[in-house]
């Protein structure tokens, strides 16, 4: 009786740190340096999540206590869209977001395409959650790049439940 309420008590304690303490995610990408790098933090690096590309696939390494527990890649096979699946604006409007930072340098050979791609970001800030965005476009580039490094701070448990609703 006494490991029951042990446990009931243990899963309280996570429900309620899911909705209390907040997810840091932090995404650098860099096509320079040909970089995309996602970090998640928990409680204050007790739990971290680093997902990185390796030959051309995700992979995910998971630390708890700043240990290493375990690394694989994050898809077997390639994602196929099918009914039920997230694409990339229902998976931000399922996600609890909140303090996101977004700072992006980019620029093309091309100033045409570079005044196209700031349009469009400053377009899509006003339909995403998003509380600082820092652009830096680059009009007389002789190379194309993209830099993009963002933060922001993810309720677990209110995407959780989101993300219930959207699949039921």
């Amino acid at each position: 009786m006494e490991l029951v309420f042990f446990i009931l008590l243990i899963v309280g304690i996570v429900a309620i740190l899911l909705f209390t303490v907040s997810l840091r995610v932090k995404i650098v990408f860099d096509t320079c340096k040909t970089n995309l790098n996602m970090t998640l933090l928990w409680l204050h690096s007790f739990i971290k999540a680093l997902v990185t590309i390796e030959d051309s696939s995700p992979m995910v390494t998971l630390f708890l206590l700043n240990k290493k527990i375990f690394k694989r890649r994050l898809f077997k096979e390639r994602l196929k869209s099918s009914k039920g699946k997230l694409n990339g604006m229902e998976l931000i409007k399922v996600v609890d977001s909140s303090d996101v930072h977004v700072n992006a340098q980019y620029g093309f050979r091309d100033p045409f395409n570079t005044g196209i791609a700031c349009g469009a970001i400053s377009a899509a800030s006003q339909f995403i959650n998003i509380d600082v965005i820092n652009q830096q476009p680059d009009f007389t580039t002789e190379n194309d790049y993209i830099y993009l490094d963002a933060k922001a701070n993810v309720n677990i448990g209110s995407t959780l439940i989101n993300l219930i609703r959207f699949k039921g």
